[in-house]
């Protein structure tokens, strides 16, 4: 834990620069405001969301999704990422609190309550890890890299921090990062109307998942699930993010009596990065200890 909050501080401390310098010009707001329109959005909607004062100009936002946005591996186990006994034993306690419901997801989906949680605490520490980044203002901010000005901008801004920037497969990476981001914050505007709430008002990830089960808006809008029969399939409710993660796991090819291979391409899927699939799986196989 030492490790992590160390980490963390020092990302903090690099990112957390001076920012007053930026502001969103009435160029950039109506260039992001034409691409959500091509996306989908309403112009009226497109408009009200662009023009309101509570979007701001984050490049950090950029930085965290461009270089710290994947798991990180525990130090004496590079294969996975850093997994506590606490953390084990949380979780087992968590299968017990919220045993009818877990049972209820496997009874639908044919996924387990130790997948399920296993997926849970890394994903939100059991519902337990608060999110603080402004899931809007994080897609605003990567959207905007497909402005070239706002992209040199940036690459200026950190030249000496992170000279990567200028590289062509960075280049490469942050305009396909930016395409996601139009996409995942349509969706989100979407999710946020059927909710009926004031999007600007939704935090999740830095990278812009959502809830517990830290889904992505888009993903959700698909995979999400009414988990305690309210009529809302909601994101930030635990029920409906224990049943989405079973629906998701399902679609995808999990199944309790499944080869290992085929069960770690549906947690693959969840999150495509091996060190993730290997942590996943590693929990799952404890839990059940």
């Amino acid at each position: 834990m030492r490790k992590s909050f160390l980490y963390f501080l020092l990302l903090s401390f690099i990112l957390l620069m001076p920012l007053s310098a930026w502001s969103l010009t009435d160029f950039s707001r109506s260039f992001l405001q034409d691409l959500l329109i091509a996306e989908g959005l309403d112009e009226s909607e497109a408009q009200r969301l662009v023009h309101d004062p509570r979007i701001s100009v984050r490049p950090d936002f950029v930085v965290k999704n461009l270089f710290y946005s994947n798991p990180r591996p525990a130090a004496q186990k590079p294969d996975v990422m850093e997994v506590s006994s606490r953390q084990i034993a949380q979780g087992r306690a968590f299968m017990k609190t919220h045993a009818a419901s877990l049972s209820a997801v496997e009874k639908r989906f044919g996924t387990s309550p130790r997948i399920i949680t296993a997926i849970l605490i890394i994903e939100s520490r059991l519902a337990t890890y608060p999110m603080s980044s402004n899931v809007v203002n994080a897609y605003v901010n990567l959207a905007l890299l497909l402005n070239p000005d706002y992209l040199k901008e940036v690459q200026t801004f950190y030249a000496n921090d992170y000279p990567q920037f200028n590289d062509e497969a960075t280049i490469a990476r942050a305009k396909r990062k930016a395409k996601w981001a139009l996409y995942e914050l349509s969706h989100l505007v979407q999710l946020a109307n059927e909710l009926h709430i004031d999007p600007l008002t939704i935090n999740g990830s830095f990278a812009g998942a959502l809830g517990p089960a830290q889904f992505l808006p888009s993903s959700f809008c698909l995979f999400g699930v009414d988990g305690d029969g309210d009529g809302i399939a909601d994101p930030f409710n635990l029920a409906d993010a224990k049943f989405s993660i079973g629906h998701y796991l399902q679609i995808f090819g999990w199944a309790e009596d499944a080869p290992i291979d085929q069960k770690r391409q549906a947690v693959w899927f969840y999150n495509r990065s091996r060190i993730y699939v290997n942590t996943i799986m590693m929990i799952y196989d404890k839990l059940g200890q």
